[in-house]
């Protein structure tokens, strides 16, 4: 029945731009006008204005319309692109014939003068309350209207317009009336209206209470009459903290000054609900206030819709600024209304830049054009590929989906687009490709090396185990032959047992190539003293200088067979490929780290082109291989002329955990 003042800067001060041009020359409005098209707010803030219950209209400074709601549209007959646009008074006509300033120019200070044509003038800070006759309404037939005005104002605190809702409010003036002719028509038409009616005295009891508001708060007369309106229908204090004692006070002492309102009221037993209420002084032949008539209805399925649009636009708010995805809104143009802060980073440009930016005449990407063309024209469409940032220059990896936004007459009013930043997921794709390509190679690669390896392996022993055996067997039939003709000769088993010594020292030498056995037995820091010392007697121009600073429980057993292939491999290449008379090798553990680093002064090579050679690729990916399947990391550094530097790192943790994971 009753709302608090509102102080400050009405609620729809917010959406729309100031205007510094207070002069209002005429404007007529254009086929195609939209408040968009003016600067004007987001259109789903529009729409609210649309969707009101009451007949509502906005001027900016300049007395434009710039909103023109379904309300309104209805009362008048004017359809929203015939007025939208139009200065000069032009809202005016529809009620009264002719243009003229009435209670919104008000509100903007321009209607002093006319006061003689309402029957109710009363102004409220910024706000107006008036009744008058329209003449003009309903094909002539006329209407008293009630109508509200407002300033609206921008973020600083800088008048930008005004806004002004109306009622058709004849019905009630013909109630009113009745009412003074007779308290029989009177009590008939209130006990069967379908609105809350009740009375109020000046101290706020409840005197008359109609069978509607018994049905709605749920109250009797004999329950009801008497007792005062706050703390039955009216809670004490609101849900919002406002004390309704003092509020119910003033509107029983002062009714004028409350001739609508909206608040919040309390069925029996305690339930609340929200009711409009328009309220009338009630006065004796003095013009004493004697009492208050309230005349109310419901309005709780409206205040939830608008509490639940309310927190929808919050959620909403919140998602659109925290995405990790870019999202921008675009009108049916094409015209960007409004994008997150993280299309800009993804873009390297800002908001200001982009938003105002007309998609269909700026963009340069035909694929993404042609996207946002299909989204205006009613479907989806997505685009993923390269994209060079008109707004911010940066070429990026991106998924942009977009999807129309639709009005209630399914017409397109905009459109939506989400950009994610998919460069480092082409990253991965191109390395994890490469590395399947690297992987496909090595195979390969490792077939062959096995096929050859194998090849060797049995010309080994065919050439050398086998013709060992051959002789042995040779020996050993000869030596049979002539113990039994013409006695023993022991000079014949020492050659066999020459052979067989020969063939023990062949078979050691293969396993020994296949794994050495020392390895097993005495560990990774003597087989590798023992293979630098033979590869050094083998290849005795090529220095070799070892450093061993890690003590050999350090080294897993499953890490010590992948440091000796790595050793033995990268040594193969010094004595084949590099030309080098020194060669380094150093194993440490420092800084949580097992470090082994491999150094040549050889002719060196380009490691951009490993690729192009068969066997250095081979001996350098299968090392790198063993090195990162075993937890470590490895880098090649060699250019012509400069030698090589091979360094290996594994992590003491990840060595251990490779240790623990064999065990098991």
């Amino acid at each position: 029945m009753v709302k608090a003042r509102q102080k400050g800067r009405n609620g729809l001060s917010a959406m729309f731009p100031p205007d510094s041009d207070d002069s209002r020359p005429s404007q007529p409005a254009q086929i195609g006008y939209t408040p968009q098209s003016a600067g004007l707010p987001p259109i789903h803030l529009i729409d609210i204005i649309d969707f009101l219950p009451d007949p509502t209209f906005v001027i900016d400074c300049k007395g434009r319309v710039i909103a023109w709601n379904r309300a309104i549209e209805e009362m008048t007959g004017v359809p929203k692109f015939e007025i939208l646009g139009k200065g000069d008074y032009a809202y005016s006509i529809p009620f009264y014939n002719q243009p003229r300033p009435i209670v919104i120019d008000y509100a903007l200070g321009t209607g002093e003068g006319t006061e003689a044509c309402y029957s109710y003038l009363h102004c409220d800070g910024d706000t107006f309350f008036a009744e008058a006759f329209s003449p003009a309404l309903y094909n002539g037939k006329g209407a008293f209207l009630w109508g509200k005005a407002s300033r609206l104002y921008d973020a600083d605190g800088k008048v930008i317009g005004a806004v002004e809702s109306i009622r058709d409010v004849t019905t009630h003036k013909e109630v009113v009336d009745s009412l003074r002719k007779s308290e029989e028509k009177y009590r008939e038409l209130v006990e069967n209206a379908n609105s809350i009616i009740l009375r109020l005295d000046t101290l706020g009891n409840i005197t008359f209470f109609n069978e509607f508001a018994e049905s709605f708060f749920g109250f009797t007369q004999e329950e009801i009459l008497g007792r005062n309106v706050v703390g039955t229908i009216v809670p004490a204090m609101d849900t919002y903290g406002r004390n309704m004692s003092e509020s119910m006070k003033e509107l029983c002492l002062n009714p004028d000054k409350f001739a609508t309102s909206e608040n919040e009221n309390m069925r029996r037993g305690g339930n609340r609900v929200w009711v409009a209420w328009t309220n009338k002084a009630m006065r004796d032949a003095d013009g004493n206030v004697r009492g208050v008539l309230c005349i109310g209805n419901d309005i709780t399925q409206r205040k939830q819709m608008e509490k639940a649009l309310s927190e929808s636009e919050k959620k909403y708010r919140l998602i659109f600024q925290n995405s990790p995805l870019g999202i921008f809104h675009f009108d049916a143009g094409g015209t960007v209304t409004a994008c997150n802060e993280k299309i800009a980073e993804i873009w390297g440009s800002s908001k200001e830049r982009f938003i105002g930016l007309n998609l269909l005449s700026s963009l340069k990407n035909k694929k993404i054009k042609a996207a946002v063309m299909t989204c205006l024209s009613g479907r989806y469409a997505c685009y993923e590929g390269s994209y060079l940032s008109i707004t911010g220059g940066r070429l990026t990896d991106l998924k942009a989906d977009f999807g129309p936004i639709f009005a209630l007459d399914d017409s397109v009013i905009g459109g939506i687009g989400l950009i994610e930043d998919i460069s480092e997921r082409k990253k991965a794709e191109e390395a994890l490709l490469e590395s399947e390509n690297r992987l496909r190679l090595l195979s390969s690669k490792l077939l062959s090396a096995q096929e050859k390896e194998r090849k060797r392996i049995a010309g080994e022993l065919h050439d050398s185990i086998g013709s060992l055996l051959s002789s042995i067997k040779i020996g050993c039939e000869n030596t049979l032959n002539t113990a039994g003709k013409s006695g023993f000769d022991p000079d014949m088993l020492q050659s066999i047992i020459g052979l067989v010594r020969h063939a023990m020292e062949e078979s050691r030498r293969i396993t020994a190539d296949l794994r050495p056995s020392m390895l097993d037995d005495l560990g990774v820091l003597t087989t590798l003293g023992w293979f630098t010392r033979n590869f050094q007697s083998v290849y005795p121009a090529v220095s070799v200088k070892i450093d061993i600073l890690v003590e050999e429980k350090d080294i897993p057993d499953p890490l010590k067979i992948v440091i000796f292939r790595v050793v033995q491999e990268a040594f193969h290449n010094v004595a084949k490929h590099s030309g080098a008379n020194k060669v380094m090798l150093k194993l440490e553990k420092r800084d949580n780290l097992i470090r082994m680093t491999i150094e040549d002064n050889g002719r060196g090579f380009d490691a951009a082109l490993l690729s192009g050679k068969e066997e250095k690729g081979l001996g350098l990916i299968s090392m790198s291989e063993r090195v990162g399947y075993s937890g470590g990391t490895m880098v090649i550094n060699s250019k012509e002329g400069t030698g090589t530097s091979i360094k290996a790192n594994w992590p003491v943790e990840v060595a251990s955990c490779v240790a623990e994971t064999a065990s098991a």
